[in-house]
């Protein structure tokens, strides 16, 4: 089993809670759109763990994730608010995604870099398992470019950190971004951006489910089919399929 599957299973089959939290700007708290990828890692996760440890009330009841995303911030916010939304929780698990506000609001590459570094750095001192994942390519080229140095940067604070890292950025663009840009802009999340515009920056449905699929299968081994899975909810199942055989 792979080794943070079985940290879930071990606690839970106590009947003890596990905690996950995760923790970054807008691309994490993805409050308008449904199914977002958090949601999605919570439905496949407990549904594998139910499988594995034969009890759904277990996996149902005691794995508890937190939406600690945190709409426009920078990474000084959120390494400023880290205790109050993520250490105060207690978790056993965070999932600290990268800041692409920095680049909007013009932060400079070494101040985020000593944000990131901050954080993880917090989190560790507390004995929290910590997970960086770089932040989703957009469907602007120009912003992925001036991107890179933050990433790049980011790269060498999680290997110093000697934390796990999941390289969002370059593995969603292994797939066709303009299937997961469509939302048209409301003109207020960012300065570049005027209304009716497509929505370069935060991806739909579809999006969400590539993140999870990348996530669940880099973190927890678990392989997930995005199409399948948003064909079935689209459908209406109510407990839509997510492996294809």
């Amino acid at each position: 089993m792979n080794k943070y599957l079985q940290k879930i299973a071990s606690k839970i089959s106590k009947n003890k809670i596990y905690k996950i939290v995760f923790y970054g700007d807008s691309i994490t708290s993805t409050e308008w759109v449904h199914p977002n990828w958090r949601e999605i890692t919570k439905y496949v996760l407990e549904d594998h763990l139910t499988f594995l440890t034969k009890d759904w009330k277990k996996s149902s009841w005691n794995i508890r994730m937190f939406n600690g995303g945190l709409n426009g911030s920078t990474s000084s916010e959120m390494a400023e608010g880290i205790d109050k939304y993520v250490i105060n929780q207690r978790p056993d698990l965070v999932l600290l995604q990268g800041n692409r506000n920095d680049l909007t609001f013009k932060v400079p590459i070494k101040k985020h870099t000593e944000n990131i570094n901050k954080m993880i750095k917090n989190l560790l001192s507390h004995k929290i398992e910590t997970i960086y994942w770089g932040t989703p390519a957009s469907l602007d080229k120009d912003r992925n470019k001036m991107f890179k140095p933050y990433l790049k940067d980011c790269l060498e604070i999680v290997k110093r950190n000697k934390i796990p890292y999941v390289n969002m950025f370059d593995k969603i663009q292994e797939y066709k971004l303009t299937r997961f840009y469509t939302f048209a802009s409301v003109g207020n999340e960012d300065e570049n951006m005027k209304k009716g515009q497509i929505d370069v920056v935060h991806p739909n449905q579809l999006g969400n489910a590539y993140i999870a699929k990348i996530l669940l299968k880099d973190i927890w081994g678990i392989e997930f089919d995005p199409d399948l899975y948003i064909k079935e909810t689209l459908e209406g199942k109510m407990y839509p399929e997510y492996y294809s055989q």
